[in-house]
């Protein structure tokens, strides 16, 4: 929604999903909403709860690594955004960024097993840290079924960005609610990192029976993407390649 329109712009919940380009995403938030960007891990749960109670609370946008659902207590309208990234991708990205990352508790696994064995690690850590993580995220719960899935993002994630199409996606987001303006950025980036094909077609495959239901729910909101895309207007797409070209648009 526009800042131009004569409606209030909603609330905008947008979802940090780890290993999607969400650090840049935040470079934007930040630039464009100032002090009225919220940041999730700045309160807790039950502080967010009394905060979006109340309709003056001040924000305009809420960012973080949190499961669907604050919106529960919102006293404004509001709306759903967030990107997601190819699932295998988003495994892999995570795999080498524990390994990169000492500190993380999984560290250790990752450097003292093959890669095929950590990906059949106990259930419990497959299913905290890996298993259909980006739809938990977007859902707020393991999903249920496909039916429940597209009926959450249908009716509360009018954009869903994807980071193979970060331009598109940073575009259209600009678009609907009226940012004045976007550049692109490169934070938190995993350094040398192998790609899928220098991967063992094994693991891969493990992988992928992780992440079932994030594959189906990535090529369903890609494909809604690509649409949105093809449906500007010619100038709009003209503005698209330039931002593509240069980085930013104002």
């Amino acid at each position: 929604m526009s800042r131009e329109s004569t409606k209030p712009s909603p609330l905008l919940f947008f979802i940090h999903i780890p290993k999607t380009a969400g650090s840049s995403i935040h470079q934007i938030l930040h630039r464009e909403y100032g002090k009225r960007l919220g940041i999730f891990y700045d309160l807790t749960p039950r502080e967010w709860e009394m905060t979006l109670a109340r309709p003056d609370h001040g924000f305009d946008c809420i960012f973080g690594h949190y499961w669907f659902g604050p919106h529960a207590r919102s006293a404004r309208p509001y709306e759903y955004a967030t990107l997601m990234r190819h699932p295998v991708e988003a495994i892999l990205s995570y795999y080498f960024y524990i390994a990169h990352h000492p500190s993380h508790w999984l560290n250790p696994f990752v450097l003292q097993m093959p890669m095929k064995d950590f990906f059949q690690l106990p259930d419990n850590i497959m299913d905290a840290f890996f298993r259909n993580y980006q739809s938990n995220y977007m859902l707020g719960r393991p999903p249920v079924s496909w039916e429940d899935t597209i009926n959450v993002v249908t009716e509360h994630y009018p954009i869903v960005g994807v980071t193979e199409l970060y331009h598109e996606s940073v575009y259209l987001l600009k678009n609907r609610y009226g940012w004045k303006s976007a550049e692109v950025f490169r934070v938190n980036a995993t350094p040398n990192r192998p790609t899928i094909a220098q991967i063992d077609p094994e693991v891969i495959a493990l992988i992928e029976s992780l992440v079932e239901h994030d594959l189906r729910l990535y090529r369903f909101v890609r494909k809604r993407l690509e649409k949105e895309i093809e449906r500007l207007p010619h100038w709009k797409k003209k503005q698209l390649e330039l931002f593509k070209r240069e980085g930013r648009l104002d």
